[in-house]
C-alpha cells in the first residue's frame, strides 16, 4: 500500500482493488426496458410543467460548448461550468468556464474562464472539467490538464469555500488517478460516506480504461480506492468508460458505465458491500446508448432516475427514464428533447430538496449549453 500525503483536503490515500464474487447486475438489465402506458401518460403531463433557458450560445472562434454541469450552490445560487474556449475537443484552446443563476435558472450570468494559475503552453496549455462537488458548504472542482491533444493529461481538483467565486490552489488527483483520469459525479451514501467514481487509462495515452470508486468516511480528509472494472479485455481498447453511480436501497452501489463500440448499450457494475469491492468485468446490459455520458440519480428508496440518449446510433434524443424497483425495470420513460436537429449531450445536474425537480444542463450540438428543470413524477 503506497500512502501519499496532501494539503488539507486529500492527506491519505490507500489502494483497496477488490473482486467481489458472483456480482451480477440485476436481471432487469439484460431484459429489454419497457416502458408502461400508465407511466407513459403521467410522463406526458410532468412534461407540461417542465422549463427550460439557454445558459450560452456559441459562436466561432470560441463556439465550444462540451461537458456542462449543473449545480447548488451553498449560497442558493446556480452555478454551471462547461469546457469552453475554441470551436471543438481536444484544443489548446480548451478552458473551464462558469455561469451563475440566482433565480433558479431564469437569467445566467456571461460564462467567464476560470484561471487555477497554469502556464498555458505545453502540457498545461488545455482544460477539462469533470466533476464539481459540492458538500456540506465546500465546492470541490476536478479537472484535467493537457497538451491540446490531450497528450500530458493530468487529474487536479480544487476547492472553494465561496459558492465557486474562488479558488484555492490546484492539487493533484490522488495516486495514481493524477494520470490520464476523469472524476465524476460523487454520491452521499445514507451512513455518510462520499464516493467519486473515477475512469483511469492504465496504458498511456488512453488504453485499456479502468472503473473504480474513491471513499471518503471523513467527510474528503482521506481517500481509498476501490475497483478495478473493465467493459473488456479487448488488448489496447481506447474507448471512454465514464461512469456513474447510486446507492440502492439495500446499500449496493450500482454503477453504469459507457462502452464506446462494445454493442451500442450501457454497461453495469455492482458493489453489495458499499462500493469496497468490485468484479473485475462489467456487464453488458439492453439499455440502449450511442457512446455518451449518462448519468443517474437517487430520489429516495429505490426509485432511480437515468438521464441518458437511449439510442445505440446516436445521441439523440435525450430521455428521463426512472425505475421505482432498484433498477430491475423502468416504466417511467420520456423523451425531454427530441424536437431539434442534432445531438444532445453529457446531461448532468441536481434533484432538488424535495424530491419534485431534476434540475441539468445538456449541450446542443456542441455549441450552446442549456439548462432543463424536468417535473419528477408524484409517488404515494
Amino acid at each position: 500500500m503506497k500512502i501519499t500525503t496532501l494539503p488539507a483536503l486529500l492527506t491519505v490515500f490507500a489502494f483497496g482493488y477488490g473482486r467481489a464474487d458472483d456480482v451480477r447486475p440485476p436481471v432487469s438489465v439484460l431484459l429489454p426496458p419497457a416502458a408502461d402506458l400508465v407511466w407513459t401518460e403521467k410522463g406526458n403531463l410532468d412534461a407540461k410543467h417542465d422549463r427550460t433557458s439557454t445558459i450560452f450560445l456559441g459562436k466561432s472562434p470560441d463556439k465550444l460548448a462540451c461537458d456542462t454541469t449543473l449545480r447548488l450552490m451553498p449560497d442558493g445560487s446556480w452555478v454551471h461550468v462547461m469546457l469552453g474556449g475554441g470551436d471543438k475537443e481536444p484544443d489548446p484552446r480548451n478552458a473551464v468556464f462558469l455561469s451563475r443563476s440566482v433565480d433558479e435558472g431564469k437569467n445566467w450570468t456571461s460564462s467567464t474562464e476560470i484561471h487555477f494559475g497554469f502556464p498555458r503552453e505545453g502540457d498545461t496549455i488545455a482544460l477539462v472539467p469533470t466533476e464539481l462537488m459540492v458538500h456540506e458548504g465546500r465546492c470541490i472542482l476536478f479537472f484535467a490538464t493537457h497538451d491540446g491533444t490531450f497528450g500530458g493529461w493530468k487529474e487536479w481538483l480544487a476547492v472553494s469555500d465561496d459558492s465557486c467565486r474562488s479558488w484555492g490552489d490546484p492539487q493533484p488527483a490522488p495516486g495514481r488517478l493524477h494520470d490520464r483520469t476523469f472524476i465524476r459525479n460523487h454520491i452521499v451514501t445514507r451512513d455518510g460516506r462520499l464516493l467519486l467514481p473515477f475512469q483511469h487509462y492504465v496504458g498511456a495515452p488512453r488504453h485499456d480504461p479502468v472503473n473504480g470508486v474513491l471513499i471518503s468516511g471523513d467527510g474528503g480528509v482521506t481517500w481509498s480506492e476501490h475497483g478495478n472494472i473493465r467493459v473488456t479485455d479487448k488488448v489496447k481498447y481506447n474507448g471512454w468508460s465514464e461512469n456513474n453511480i447510486v446507492e440502492l436501497l439495500d446499500g449496493r452501489i450500482a454503477m453504469i458505465i459507457r462502452a464506446d463500440g462494445l454493442g451500442g448499450v450501457l454497461y453495469y457494475a455492482e458493489s453489495s458491500d458499499g462500493g469496497k469491492t468490485w468484479p473485475e468485468f462489467a456487464a453488458k446490459t439492453n439499455i440502449p446508448n450511442p457512446g455518451s455520458k449518462a448519468t443517474l440519480y437517487g430520489l429516495g428508496g429505490d426509485r432511480v432516475a437515468l438521464l441518458h440518449n437511449p439510442n445505440s446510433k446516436t445521441r439523440s434524443p435525450l430521455a428521463l427514464w426512472i425505475s421505482f424497483d432498484g433498477m430491475k425495470t423502468w416504466p417511467y420513460q420520456r423523451i425531454l428533447r427530441g424536437d431539434l436537429e442534432g445531438r444532445f449531450n453529457y446531461p448532468d445536474g441536481f434533484v432538488s430538496e424535495d424530491r419534485k425537480w431534476l434540475h441539468f444542463a445538456f449541450d446542443h450540438n456542441r455549441d450552446k449549453a442549456i439548462h432543463v428543470s424536468a417535473r419528477l413524477p408524484d409517488v404515494p
